[in-house]
């Protein structure tokens, strides 16, 4: 019974680490698109650099929500797994 309860907790906290990876995305992307909309829009850059300057600076930022949503997703894969072992 109480290893139950642990799993059951555990993928609680998958499901946070899920949601807040996916916050995270969302937000990286948003800001992106309203960075690559200000570049854009400045008489020195032309659309092609905007593009590839707003896209460089989310790259590491999505990399992360990613792992961040993933990890989430293992854990709660593991929590699976140990209530299906027993």
């Amino acid at each position: 019974m109480d290893i139950q309860n642990d799993a059951r907790r555990l993928a609680s906290i998958g499901t946070f680490f899920i949601t807040l990876g996916w916050v995270a995305v969302i937000w990286a992307l948003v800001a992106g698109l309203l960075w690559f909309i200000d570049l854009a829009g400045r008489a020195s850059f032309n659309i092609v650099e905007a593009l590839a300057l707003s896209a460089n600076a989310i790259g590491l930022p999505i990399f992360a929500a990613f792992v961040l949503a993933g990890f989430g997703y293992a854990l709660r894969l593991y929590a699976l797994d140990v209530l299906s072992r027993k």
